[in-house]
């Protein structure tokens, strides 16, 4: 049989810009909803590919022109449910075999379940004519434009016919090109009149348009498309680069050619390839009067505010390159106008950065007191006073600093806040924190160890384990910097949970959730802390940060603490699924009696490691291990276990896992040892339950037994529930 006629089928959406960040997910989610959707229409996708620009979404695809004749098997109700007491069909049969189109005598009986092959069930045969693919594109475009997730919709009052009427969507769209082996494929977007179908507004057709002002004297006229090929060349021709690898080359080939390639292109490159149709690099100057600047100061206003590279040889900043949607003819007076922006920018840091040296950071903590950091909880003068009262509670109260790091970090917690009463901060906000330790760098004088916490206090912002503050503080200054750190976490958290403005749902207007994961992160990465030295408990310090709060708490702290504790061991669980490990060793870890996850959370990571190495070495052991616990908890339940008496053990197994849990209730050292000494309880466990009643009539063995089996489940409670570990009991 010759194999069945193929097309490419080309789609090409246009719109008015979609914003940069939305492309690469919507270039996906075209091509994955589009396939998608070919699959089920039996139109057979090949060679699926999108691409696209800020103006436009393209799809590719090679497709069947034609669905292939299908015949499947149409189910009906059992036999038994057909047939009435007297043999004859009930209305269910009738009422299906009417959809046959012919009597219920005619029907199939046959097995719906090949393991049930007596059950019989009525069926028939239906078959189906393929059709066109050109009469069944109109209903793919629909679910494909319809499908698309946005970040944000649009209502632009436009309606499509697919039997869901309005169709908002990311922008209003102004062409579509839908070609199916180079014949249109006709599809229609209408108006929205009074909540009904209007007239057409857009006709799809072979029609594209190019750069929106290229080339020069002849942007703004039509090209007429034949093929992906032909759209791509007639693109290329009109100064529109469709596929987003090749922008991205263009723009590293002119930073390459620029000369001082980037140390760090700060995430830029990947947006401004989604940011034009027709990449081209400029370059300009940094004058040398603002090269001394701090680098933090210059990125800022370049990076952040003006979208631009940092240029330079040697670590200083020199230059910056910026991005145009030009052919580069007027590229001079572009810079120009890009430098004066600039220039008038780092004037305006220059002069912030001379005023606020004029005085020294400890000076400006009383100002503090003039800065509301919420109407509820006082100024920042409030703040800092309750962050030095938290950092004194973790080195007089739990003892977890010693004294010249309790010195250190009380100091950068009086300091933190000090840098939102400078100019600099005011006029950039994004420097909270980092010119605070700038400027106290710069005073000298201060143990470095101070200057480093308060640039840093604010993060981690994210929980992966290469994010900054990662590399940047270590040693004695990772615990200072992470007793700020956690200070000033803990306290927005309590604060923020006893005015009762917990996050709900998808709301975290005070972003809560990523101040719980940066206190856990630090606890996880940064606390330093060897073998004879105690890390903080979280449990302790939430209580600590409550207490603090009290006088400002609309709700009593027996209510805040234990709901705040639950939020951060939910923000622990989170933290350590989303490094890899499986959810069901995490609830194991998290479910241990002893220590508890919130009081030492690293030491909870510790065990999460141990526990995930020693599975799987193990994993069949820990299978059979997990069932016979949960098995074991069930009968347990919540009463106190009886002490054993050796005399009263009868059985056989039950000696055998007594001597075992004998053995092992001594085995110490490091967790993945101990997990594989006690992987050999597997055996013991598993003839215990065999042989043994454990539910004895006489009630001392009984409480023996079930004695014997509180022991055993208290030697994996030290490191982890494994009962939480999978398998049905």
């Amino acid at each position: 049989m010759p194999d069945p006629a193929r097309a490419e089928f080309l789609l090409e959406v246009g719109c008015e810009e979609i914003p940069a960040p939305w492309l690469p997910g919507l270039r996906e989610q075209l091509a994955h909803r589009f396939r998608e959707a070919a699959e089920r229409e039996h139109l057979r996708p090949a060679g699926v590919c999108s691409l696209g620009t800020p103006r436009r979404l393209v799809l590719r695809a090679d497709l069947l022109t034609r669905q292939p004749d299908r015949e499947e098997k149409v189910w009906g109700p059992s036999l038994k449910a057909a047939r009435d007491p007297a043999g004859g069909w009930t209305s269910a049969a009738v009422g299906f075999a009417r959809k046959s189109g012919g009597p219920a005598d005619r029907l199939l009986q046959a097995p719906k379940d090949p393991a049930s092959p007596s059950e019989l069930y009525l069926a028939f045969d239906k078959k189906t004519a393929g059709r066109a693919a050109a009469d069944v594109l109109p209903r793919v475009i629909a679910f494909v434009l319809r499908a698309l997730a946005f970040p944000r919709r649009m209502s632009w009052d436009a309606w499509i016919d697919d039997g869901k009427g309005a169709f908002p969507f990311g922008r209003p769209i102004r062409w579509i090109v839908a070609l199916l082996d180079g014949a249109v494929v006709p599809f229609q977007v209408h108006a929205l009149a009074g909540g009904v179908r209007g007239e057409a507004v857009v006709t799809s057709g072979d029609l594209t348009w190019g750069h929106r002002f290229l080339p020069r004297g002849e942007a703004g006229k039509p090209l007429r498309a034949a093929s992906f090929t032909d759209l791509s060349r007639r693109l290329a021709g009109a100064f529109v680069i469709l596929d987003p690898s090749e922008r991205e080359a263009r723009i590293r080939e002119a930073l390459a050619a620029a000369g001082g390639q980037p140390r760090d292109d700060h995430g830029l490159v990947a947006e401004w390839r989604d940011l034009v149709e027709y990449p081209t690099v400029v370059v300009g100057r940094v004058p040398a009067e603002f090269r001394a600047l701090p680098t933090e100061v210059l990125e800022t206003v370049l990076v952040h505010h003006q979208k631009y590279i940092p240029l330079g040889e040697g670590g200083a900043t020199s230059r910056f390159a910026a991005l145009t949607n030009t052919d580069g003819t007027f590229a001079e007076a572009v810079v120009r106008g890009m430098e004066r922006v600039v220039v008038a920018r780092l004037r305006d840091a220059a002069f912030f950065f001379a005023e606020d040296r004029k005085r020294p950071l400890a000076d400006r903590v009383a100002d503090l007191a003039g800065v509301t950091f919420h109407q509820g909880l006082g100024t920042y003068a409030d703040k800092t006073s309750r962050l030095v009262r938290l950092v004194d509670a973790m080195g007089a109260e739990l003892g977890v600093l010693t004294r010249p790091e309790h010195q250190a970090a009380r100091e950068a917690a009086r300091l933190a806040k000090a840098d939102l009463t400078t100019l600099m901060v005011r006029e950039f906000p994004e420097l909270q924190g980092v010119m605070g330790g700038i400027y106290l760098t710069a005073e000298g004088g201060q143990w470095e160890g101070v200057a480093r916490a308060v640039r840093w206090h604010y993060h981690p912002l994210s929980i992966e384990e290469d994010a900054p503050p990662r590399g940047a503080v270590g040693g004695g200054d990772a615990t200072v910097f992470g007793a700020v750190s956690l200070a000033d976490k803990l306290d927005s958290l309590a604060g923020y949970f006893g005015l009762g403005l917990a996050p709900t749902g998808s709301s975290d207007p005070y972003g809560l959730r990523r101040a719980a994961g940066g206190a856990v992160r630090v606890l996880l990465d940064f606390w330093s802390a060897d073998a004879a030295e105690k890390r903080p408990s979280l449990r302790q310090l939430v209580a600590a940060a409550v207490a603090a709060h009290q006088a400002q708490l609309k709700r009593p702290a027996a209510e805040v603490a234990p709901e705040l504790e639950a939020f951060l061991l939910d923000r622990l669980r989170y933290v350590l699924v989303a490094r890899g490990y499986p959810a069901d060793e995490v609830e194991a870890v998290l479910g241990a009696r002893e220590p508890d996850a919130l009081d030492d959370p690293h030491e909870a990571w510790l065990r999460l490691k141990a526990l995930h190495r020693v599975r799987s070495e193990a994993r069949e052991d820990f299978e059979h291990l997990a069932v016979a616990f949960k098995r074991a908890k069930n009968i347990l339940g919540e009463q106190p276990a009886a002490a054993v008496d050796a005399g009263l053990l009868t059985e056989a197994a039950e000696r055998e896992l007594h001597d075992a849990v004998g053995r092992l209730a001594g085995t110490d050292g490091a967790y993945e040892g101990r997990l594989r000494a006690l992987a050999g309880l597997r055996a013991p466990v598993d003839r215990f339950f065999d042989d043994v009643l454990v539910m004895a009539e006489d009630e001392r063995v009984r409480a023996n037994r079930l004695g014997l089996l509180s022991q055993a489940l208290s030697l994996f409670y030290r490191i982890a529930d494994i009962s939480k570990l999978g398998g049905q009991a």
